[in-house]
């Protein structure tokens, strides 16, 4: 069975375009499904966690962007019954990007109902005490996050996805926090083993996928079917260099220099002086002083091209 779960606002409105060419493609090809169009933030959540109770194998796929799919990979209580696909129509879609996989609203229908590649993915833990949240693209805390929460209550956010330029409220946001931001002591514990401590840090972002923040390539390298996350740590840098640094990272290029450090690892706990934001695939999660990066234990399989 295809359970669609469509996010209709998303792309500011774009998603309500996308649902409606893939309706009229459903019907020509008289494919059984159920879609679920979602009215409030937290519904896709809730579906989710009621389709894990199905106890048999079905297809669910996101009509959404990066935030919809937050949403559903928290709200799976399990992922044994579950093969995830995606149409993307959110403004940043690292999921896809990250995954490589098709946006084209109809291309992406067939290559769902007739899969030729699976991928089982792990999907990352941000605990922080009681609380939890699960991510597929990336966790992070400090500047990254902070962008996140500014870019979400950004007014210019709406006016550049319809022009398909919604990147650039993440690279506005960015300049924004850069000035008021401010350098914190953290320390981090990788695998239980090994201590890393930074007394300017910028931000640590725990990577699944290579792209964040609607492009920034922060962890080129990040492979979501591996074991390990890749820790992407900005410290010690001057704000005017991290005006020329910040740039690179569309391309990947900032890797390498001076006060950007990638390192690889299954579990990371991450102390800070002062509660900073912490955010979840771009959604906000909180402010904590201390949060927890590892793997939920069940991958997900997720239909690629």
């Amino acid at each position: 069975m295809y359970y669609f779960i469509v996010n209709p606002i998303s792309g500011c409105g774009r998603g309500k375009t996308v649902w409606k060419t893939v309706e009229q493609e459903l019907a020509q090809l008289g494919t059984e499904y159920e879609a679920f169009l979602l009215r409030y933030k937290g519904e896709a959540k809730q579906i989710a966690s009621s389709l894990s109770e199905i106890h048999q194998s079905f297809t669910l796929i996101a009509v959404g962007g990066d935030g919809t799919l937050n949403e559903i990979v928290s709200g799976l209580s399990t992922y044994k019954y579950v093969t995830l696909g995606c149409i993307p129509t959110g403004s940043g879609n690292d999921f896809v990007r990250g995954l490589n996989l098709e946006r084209d609203p109809v291309k992406a229908l067939h290559q769902i109902l007739n899969p030729h590649c699976v991928l089982p993915i792990k999907i990352g833990c941000v605990i922080s005490g009681e609380h939890q949240a699960s991510f597929g693209v990336s966790s992070g805390i400090g500047f990254d996050a902070a962008v996140c929460h500014g870019a979400y209550h950004s007014q210019l956010k709406e006016i550049l996805n319809l022009i398909h330029a919604g990147k650039l409220v993440y690279l506005g946001t960015a300049l924004k926090q850069l000035i008021s931001s401010r350098f914190t002591p953290m320390r981090l514990t990788l695998d239980d083993e090994t201590t890393l401590t930074f007394r300017k840090s910028f931000f640590a972002a725990a990577m699944n996928l290579p792209y964040e923040g609607g492009g920034f390539r922060f962890a080129p390298d990040a492979d979501p079917s591996s074991d390990h996350f890749t820790l992407c740590i900005a410290e010690g840098i001057s704000k005017p260099r991290i005006l020329t640094i910040l740039p690179l990272a569309f391309s990947g290029k900032h890797v390498g220099k001076r006060g950007v450090h990638l390192v690889t690892c299954k579990k990371a706990v991450i102390y800070t002086q002062m509660p900073l934001c912490v955010h979840t695939d771009g959604e906000i999660f909180g402010f904590y002083d201390t949060v927890t990066f590892e793997a939920r234990p069940e991958r997900l399989r997720v239909i690629m091209k």
